[in-house]
Parts: structure tokens; sequence; C-alpha cells
């Protein structure tokens, strides 16, 4: 679990040397930080067993920002959202770190009763999900992978690789690039 400090180094982008000041007006400045620091909050009041004040919190991200990610999915630090607007990320979510998130993305189950059978998607360390892409299901998205806009993604994805289409389907390969 993460502390708040973690989480403003982190997701925030601050370092020691900046003042409080500083600090806040990149917060009030930028939405999609306020989204990242509203739900980290949230998580961390409810998993300290502060259930309401964090189902609170969460429910005021969905109302004010559009933006409904659950408090049982498990996500690195590093997160940044790109634009806020209709991110959905479901239950049982794990999101590695470094991990980028652009506009009316859903991860997330892909039938009814999969919260009961945990059949959420895995996403790893230094991904990048552009706009309108749908992860669903038992699927893992490998490690520094692309998933293109609008893609539907419903097998797992290649680390150092692109996928993109319905469904999504690798079309290229960035190990060439990482060496």
């Amino acid at each position: 679990m993460f502390t708040l400090r973690d989480v403003i180094q982190k997701e925030i982008k601050m370092d020691k040397k900046k003042s409080i000041i500083a600090t806040l007006s990149i917060i009030i400045g930028n939405p999609s930080k306020r989204v990242i620091l509203l739900y980290r909050i949230s998580k961390i009041s409810y998993d300290k067993g502060f259930c309401k004040l964090g189902i609170l919190l969460r429910n005021r991200m969905i109302l004010k920002y559009g933006v409904h990610i659950s408090l049982k999915a498990d996500i690195g630090l590093g997160l940044e959202l790109r634009h806020i607007n209709g991110v959905v990320i479901g239950d049982g979510v794990k999101i590695g770190k470094n991990v980028v998130i652009y506009q009316q993305v859903t991860l997330g189950g892909q039938n009814l009763g999969d919260s009961v059978k945990n059949n959420y998607p895995i996403v790893g360390d230094n991904v990048i999900i552009f706009a309108g892409a749908k992860i669903l299901g038992d699927v893992i998205v490998g490690s520094n992978s692309i998933v293109g806009a609008n893609s539907v993604v419903i097998k797992n994805v290649d680390e150092y690789s692109v996928y993109a289409g319905i469904p999504a389907k690798k079309i290229k390969d960035l190990k060439e690039l990482s060496e």
C-alpha cells in the first residue's frame, strides 16, 4: 500500500525541493492530477477501514469527473490519465507501474459474473493504452506494450509490442527498439 507522500512524489511528480504551494498549484491546475490524487486518497481510506469515506470520495470522482476506478482495483504508482473523460477500471483489474491511459478506456470483465470468477485484465508496467480501447476479461497486457485507439483486447498482449484493431492483433514488435 502507498502513502500519500509516495503518491505526491511519484504521480504528481514533485520532488522534495518544490514548495507545498507549487505542488498544490499543479494539483489544482491539472484535472488529471486531481483525479489521481482523489482516487489514491479514496483507495487509502477504503483500505485502512474508512470504507464510507473511500466510497464517498470515489462517488465524487465519478460524478464530477466521469471517471470510475474501482476501490478494489490494484494500481501501481505512476498512473497517468492523459484525458480523464470516461475512464472505467473495474473491480479485479491489476495495473502495473507507469501506465498511461487515455480517454474513454475501459478495463474490466467481459461477461456478467466475471466479478465472482475474478476474470479481469492484468496490465504490466510501462504500458500505453490509447483512446477508446477496451481491455476485457482474463487477459494479460505485457509490460512495455501499446494498445491502439479503439482496440478491443480479448486475448493476451505480448511484451514490447503494439496491438490494434477489433479484435486487437499484433501489428508491430517493439523489442528491437528497446535494445
